[in-house]
């Protein structure tokens, strides 16, 4: 079952409470995966030459509880280059959200389409909860600024982009608000509204 976008907020704080670090803005994820292995013995992480994995740049491995990592990745992601950061809380969602089986960025499709909808699902949770780990809702200004999302909290301009509909929309919902119409669409109701149509949206003249 799809998770909506509060059910992300809320596995992403728990998991940032529980590390102690609710409340910081991009913190450093050699730090987060050091805690995490601390209060989980169970989970550890890999860094693996990157000419033994050549289908990703990183994955989970869910049966061992591993997070394995190109080398390239590792020593990228230790500077806070944004790729690596997001390839990082990536494979952490997957492991967050429980998912099974052997998971990266580029999973390869199983033979059978139920398991190919299973890994689709399952990259495209892990996929929204990585973006929420890495800008939670809590910790972004308002009103909500892309290039705030791309220069604060080290987010892609795409994934900066899709975070920011999210977050509006969380707010939006908090507020008791409807989703404001596109102004192409407003343009057209007017102009139908004043040829004599039956427009039953509520518009502004």
């Amino acid at each position: 079952m799809w998770k909506t976008d509060e059910e992300f907020e809320s596995v992403a704080g728990r998991f940032l409470a529980d590390l102690g670090i609710w409340d910081q803005v991009r913190p450093d994820l050699m730090t987060v995966i050091t805690k995490v292995k601390h209060q989980n013995p169970g989970f550890n992480y890999e860094r693996v030459p990157d000419s033994e994995m050549v289908d990703g740049e990183a994955q989970w491995d869910s049966e061992r509880r591993v997070v394995r990592m190109r080398e390239s990745v590792f020593v990228v992601m230790q500077r806070s280059e944004p790729r690596a950061r997001m390839t990082v809380a990536h494979e952490l969602s997957h492991y967050l959200l429980g998912h099974e089986g052997l998971l990266n960025r580029r999973a390869v499709r199983a033979a059978s389409e139920r398991a190919v909808a299973r890994i689709q699902r399952q990259e495209s949770e892990a996929r929204r909860l990585a973006a929420v780990l890495l800008a939670p809702e809590h910790l972004v200004p308002d009103p909500v600024d892309v290039d705030t999302l791309i220069e604060k909290f080290g987010l892609s301009g795409e994934a900066a982009v899709i975070r920011k509909t999210e977050i509006e929309a969380i707010r939006r919902r908090r507020r008791g608000e409807k989703r404001p119409l596109p102004s192409s669409v407003v343009d057209f109701l007017m102009e139908a509204k004043r040829r004599g149509l039956d427009v039953r949206t509520e518009l502004d003249e």
